[in-house]
């Protein structure tokens, strides 16, 4: 049970919504679905040049599916973010991407502007876009995204498949920043989704959490994520 008075923020956000905080080491975040997708990108806050590395995560860490006790490293090798809890059973996506408006165009038909409005469907790529504007960032500054509460399977050697698997109410995924990060948010469906468009509400959580320490999980699950610890300890020394 969370203690209420370690949270600092709550927040909802609606379907196809986008929303970014800063969120500060040693602060948690708790993102909870319905039934939904989030996609989300992430950064040194204190240089937003160094920025989540999705191809070192997988490789540093010998495995592309992600979960508990991982952790999400930055091109300079350090732990950006680790995952404190995992109530899904593993339902991460590292590999898709995101979807922009040709894609959502193909997987949902013509929801436009023109047609309907601020119920437009947006995209992951839209989305972002507007949000790292708010920062003085750009096109220059897109990586890969992680997605949270959908899963996709790989098929004989390589095809990718969309799992059908789905959050339960009230499943969340929690991170802990391990660095100031900036955290960027859209609330839009899997890349991979089809047939009607319509995202459900998340809503997160940011709390202070418990002092770090030697016996914590993420940094004794693997030497690789022991080594990331140490090159934050150098950084903040």
């Amino acid at each position: 049970m969370m203690n209420k008075n370690k949270i600092v923020l709550e927040e909802s956000i609606l379907g196809g919504a986008k929303w970014s905080k800063i969120i500060k080491r040693g602060d948690k975040i708790r993102i909870y679905a319905k039934d939904a997708n989030a996609s989300i990108m992430f950064y040194n806050a204190d240089n937003f040049s160094e920025r989540y590395n999705s191809a070192d995560t997988l490789k540093i860490q010998w495995n592309a599916f992600l979960g508990k006790g991982k952790v999400l490293f930055s091109e300079l090798g350090h732990v950006l973010l680790s995952i404190t809890d995992d109530t899904t059973q593993g339902l991460l996506d590292t590999m898709a991407g995101m979807s922009n408006p040709r894609i959502v165009a193909q997987n949902f038909g013509s929801g436009t502007y023109e047609k309907m409005r601020n119920a437009y469907f947006k995209s992951d790529r839209e989305n972002f876009l507007i949000e790292l504007g708010k920062y003085g960032m750009g096109k220059r500054d897109m990586i890969p995204c992680l997605n949270l509460f959908r899963k996709v399977d790989v098929k004989e050697g390589s095809r990718l498949e969309l799992s059908s698997k789905r959050p339960k109410a009230g499943d969340y995924i929690e991170f802990r920043a391990d660095m100031n990060v900036l955290l960027v948010l859209s609330n839009t469906p899997h890349v991979m989704e089809k047939g009607i468009y319509a995202p459900s509400e998340l809503s997160v959580e940011i709390y202070h959490g418990a002092p770090f320490s030697e016996d914590d999980f993420c940094l004794n699950l693997s030497e690789e994520a022991r080594r990331g610890f140490e090159n934050n300890a150098r950084y903040f020394a």
